[in-house]
């Protein structure tokens, strides 16, 4: 079973934006995203997220790359709690079935997200 690896930034309240689906994206994008981020008042990592984000069953993995526009390591398992959950919301089966199973390319597997303000 092959496992994906996504490169993300995640936000402080769990909204997460993919860089990177098949390679880990450049510097430049990921200085863009902490000064989005920095823009609307968030915190972020950059991370790399290890596993189906769309899977139900099987968890992903988090690995904290970098904190960008001033995170600290104590909002860390804040942030990841919050990815938790949004994820599970947006697998749940009462949202939408899993893009994963309906997916016929690695393009449609891995769409680039941008964290907008709420």
């Amino acid at each position: 079973m092959s496992r994906e690896r996504r490169w993300i930034i995640l936000a402080a309240d769990g909204r997460h934006s993919t860089l990177g689906c098949h390679a880990p994206p450049d510097e430049e994008e990921v200085a863009k995203a902490a000064s989005a981020l920095a823009a609307v008042g968030l915190a972020g990592w950059y991370v790399i997220l290890d596993g189906d984000y769309w899977s139900r069953r099987a968890p992903v993995a988090l690995t904290m790359v970098q904190p960008l526009a001033h995170a600290t390591d104590a909002g860390w398992p804040a942030a990841e709690a919050a990815f938790e959950a949004l994820r599970v919301a947006a697998t749940s089966s009462k949202v939408r079935s899993s893009p994963s199973s309906t997916a016929t390319s690695p393009v449609m597997s891995c769409q680039r997200r941008t964290i907008t303000s709420t």
